[in-house]
């Protein structure tokens, strides 16, 4: 039983409170560095404005990633431990 309450609440937190986490966050952070991919725009690096369009980019690139995990995540089917592995 203990087993069983466990993994619910493990996929409920990783299928519907995580995954949408990381698409919200992943989508706004993306938004917020668009304007860096203009020309003249700059993304700070260890503190210095940098200009390198590989900077640029991946400030833009990165967070769509998390986003397109969240996605995976939220899709992927919940989790069931073996029977060999579960206690009791």
């Amino acid at each position: 039983m203990n087993d069983t309450l466990h993994w619910r609440l493990f996929n409920f937190l990783a299928r519907r409170v995580v995954a949408p986490g990381f698409v919200v966050v992943g989508f706004l952070l993306a938004a917020f560095n668009i304007p860096n991919l203009f020309p003249g725009g700059t993304v700070n690096v260890d503190g210095i404005p940098s200009n390198d369009i590989v900077m640029r980019l991946s400030a833009v690139v990165l967070p769509l990633f998390a986003v397109v995990m969240g996605v995976a995540m939220f899709m992927a089917k919940p989790y069931r431990p073996p029977e060999k592995h579960k206690h009791g």
